[in-house]
Formats: C-alpha cells, sequence, structure tokens
C-alpha cells in the first residue's frame, strides 16, 4: 500500500493562512492537464519549486483571483492542490 503523503511543516506554515493544502501521489483532477510553470509555487510534499501547473481556476473578474490550483512536482511526481480559504 502506498504510503500517505503529508503536508511539509515549512509549506503548511507558508502557505497554510490563505492555502487549504493537499497532497497526493496520483492526481486530483482526471484528464489530461496543462504542463505550464508553475510561477514558484512549491510542492507541499518535497518543498521543491520545480512544479508545472496541470490545473486551475480563478475567478472572472479583470484582477482575478485564483480559486485553486493543482500542481504536480517535476522532482517527487507528486501532486498539490492548493484551494483558497
Amino acid at each position: 500500500m502506498a504510503k500517505k503523503q503529508k503536508v511539509a511543516a515549512p509549506i503548511q506554515k507558508e502557505m497554510g493562512e490563505e492555502w487549504k493544502i493537499e497532497v497526493n501521489d496520483k492526481a486530483f483532477t482526471e484528464g489530461k492537464g496543462g504542463n505550464m510553470p508553475a510561477l514558484g509555487y512549491p510542492c507541499a510534499v518535497c518543498e521543491s519549486k520545480e512544479t508545472k501547473l496541470r490545473f486551475a481556476q480563478s475567478t472572472e473578474e479583470e484582477e482575478s483571483n485564483l480559486l485553486w490550483m493543482e500542481l504536480q512536482c517535476k522532482n517527487c511526481q507528486n501532486y498539490t492542490l492548493y484551494t483558497r480559504k
């Protein structure tokens, strides 16, 4: 059985005020995701900044806010889901 991934404490401390953070070894969202740089958002498992943005949703106004985003880490291959609180 796969080991349950945990959010790294430094990431929880840095990002947890603004984001609900979930991690998994499988994708949260079905389908072929995007493959864009995640602009410095870290992997919540291994803390690497080498992540790619698979899926995201933002609000519709001009100065939109990110509602959630799913990242995949290029280093450890785990997935991180950030959801705005």
